[in-house]
């Protein structure tokens, strides 16, 4: 049973989200991920996501409400995943079950911009209607965990 619905704003770069979408397969295989999905994706991005199984959605709102996993976790495009990513992941829920966290670059002490940090929150803290992206991502950052999972390198 996975705990892990992933949600990923689509990107024009299909290399990143081709890297994002393997680093991925892993947690999925072991059962951290239950499910990924690709909003907004068109062009090459869409054959990929489509072609990687993923689930395709026009807004956030309706992946979001379809998220079957306890945990959402919204992650960037960008970055790479850190190599030991699942691990920091899993200390994380096993050590505050209902911590929301930031999801940030590890290479630097600085905070990343909006665009480039991620964010993983229990779907009962945040409820299912009316949901807006933003107000996710203020939660995590009000939740006061930070994990640095993302890589720009």
């Amino acid at each position: 049973m996975g705990l892990i619905s992933v949600l990923i704003n689509a990107t024009d770069d299909p290399q990143a989200l081709t890297r994002l979408l393997t680093a991925l397969v892993p947690a999925a295989a072991e059962g951290l991920v239950r499910e990924v999905a690709v909003i907004g994706a068109s062009g090459p991005a869409h054959a990929i996501a489509d072609d990687a199984g993923t689930g395709l959605y026009d807004d956030f709102a309706e992946a979001y409400r379809r998220a079957k996993g306890p945990w959402i976790a919204a992650l960037p495009p960008g970055p790479n995943l850190a190599p030991d990513w699942m691990e920091l992941v899993i200390a994380h829920l096993a050590k505050d079950e209902q911590r929301p966290a930031r999801l940030v670059d590890r290479s630097t002490t600085l905070s990343l911009s909006a665009r480039l940090e991620g964010w993983l929150i229990p779907k009962s803290l945040a409820g299912s209607a009316g949901v807006v992206e933003h107000d996710l991502q203020r939660l995590a950052r009000r939740g006061g965990g930070r994990l640095r999972i993302l890589d720009r390198r």
